[in-house]
């Protein structure tokens, strides 16, 4: 079967599809709605027949402004394929951010290309795709990306939340899917203080309630009970990572980062931490996947950032895999 990854980002395969990015293609898939997979979405939706990604993915890019007539909004859950001439595209799981997928193609030949998207927690969270290629991430492609820390991290998170709730209100600064994916955690770990939230990230928030994430408390600065909260100072606010800039020395801010390797959690000044919380699998999470893999080829995804010649060089090297890196 045709796979191929143009320096756009755009990974073609079969006769029909395109994955994270614009080719001429009938149908694009979006495994979920971080902008490095959302590359030329506006000329896909323009030029396909079809958006197919899962229904959750679906709702957040309306949020984010990417118009997808409801005749071209193809969404699908995990598990369930979709047959398109001689071609079936399916849907599995990535624990990623909410609603993000892998991606099989097959064709009549029951010949299987699968592609990983973003992952963490490879056999377990992210089940390992039977396919005959495999077409993987690279963001931690390099052997010095590891976490020493990855099991207690969350842990060591939401103690410094509650820690700092003592003292006054808390700031965290993610980036979409990760906001979400950070209010889930610390609910997890009895952090009860009110979530508030504004803008995409509540429009965000009300989608991944309304597809399961179990979150109480969540309100609004618009709302009258906000207000009291507010002044009553115990609650955490979410912003979006690019306003960590204008990070206000009022708040306790917590800055969450996936490029965090040496230590769990950094002191930035006296009101910032940037915590390593991370919604990729570093680089054992990366080999883990690829050596339980059944695929023939390891087709290393270099074209988005990422260190995809580094990755594919140690794969051959190490686990005497056949592995090259495209585009």
């Amino acid at each position: 079967m045709f796979v191929d990854i143009l320096k756009s980002g755009a990974i073609t395969v079969g006769d029909n599809f395109t994955i994270d990015g614009h080719a001429e293609r009938n149908f694009r898939v979006v495994t979920h709605f971080h902008s490095d997979h959302l590359l030329q979405l506006k000329k896909s939706i323009q030029s396909c027949i079809g958006i197919i990604a899962t229904p959750p993915t679906l709702d957040v890019l309306e949020v984010l402004d990417y118009d997808i007539p409801k005749r071209k909004r193809i969404g699908i859950n995990y598990n369930i394929p979709l047959k398109i001439e001689n071609e079936k595209v399916e849907l599995f799981p990535a624990e990623h951010i909410f609603g993000a997928s892998q991606v099989v193609i097959s064709n009549d030949k029951n010949e299987k290309v699968g592609y990983t998207g973003d992952f963490k927690n490879p056999g377990n969270g992210t089940p390992i795709l039977d396919v005959d290629i495999l077409i993987i991430d690279s963001t931690y492609g390099k052997p010095i990306f590891k976490r020493r820390f990855k099991n207690e991290i969350e842990t060591l998170f939401s103690d410094y939340v509650n820690d700092s709730l003592i003292s006054g209100p808390v700031r965290i600064y993610a980036y979409h899917g990760k906001v979400q994916e950070a209010m889930k955690v610390l609910r997890k770990n009895g952090i009860d203080a009110p979530f508030i939230v504004d803008g995409k990230i509540k429009e965000i928030t009300d989608i991944a309630i309304k597809y399961g994430l179990n979150v109480k408390d969540v309100f609004s600065t618009k709302d009258e009970e906000a207000k009291q909260i507010i002044k009553d100072g115990w609650y955490i606010e979410f912003k979006h990572y690019n306003e960590s800039k204008n990070r206000d020395s009022k708040f306790s801010n917590f800055i969450l980062s996936g490029w965090e390797f040496n230590e769990p959690v950094k002191q930035l000044d006296k009101k910032t931490k940037v915590v390593a919380f991370s919604d990729h699998g570093d680089f054992d999470d990366t080999i883990y996947y690829i050596d339980s893999s059944p695929a023939s080829l390891i087709v290393v995804d270099g074209g988005r950032k990422g260190y995809s010649k580094e990755l594919a060089e140690y794969v051959r090297k190490y686990l005497k895999r056949k592995a090259i890196t495209l585009p």
